[in-house]
């Protein structure tokens, strides 16, 4: 009777370790999973982001101001009315 109700026991012990290491197999594989999604959509923004930096951003045209303007290499160092008088 006592190596029966010894070997319930250990019976009972041994279903109730099987359970846990199957339900720690069932979160570590949940978090597995997790850890993969994060990584994955980690991955796409990194793409993405590399994929806008690829594309050229087209810079609106601004009128540029006079500092930012072509001179012209002129003959005369008068005023620009000046010099249409002035030239020969």
């Amino acid at each position: 009777m006592k190596s029966l109700a010894l070997l319930f026991v250990a019976l009972l012990a041994l279903v109730q370790v099987s359970i846990a290491i199957s339900y720690d197999r069932l979160v570590y594989e949940a978090l597995l999973k997790n850890m993969e999604q994060d990584l994955a959509e980690r991955e796409l923004v990194r793409a993405l982001s590399r994929r806008e930096r690829a594309v050229p951003v087209e810079v609106e045209q601004r009128e540029r101001r006079s500092s930012e303007k072509k001179s012209y290499p002129r003959n005369c160092y008068f005023s620009p009315i000046q010099c249409l008088f002035t030239r020969s």
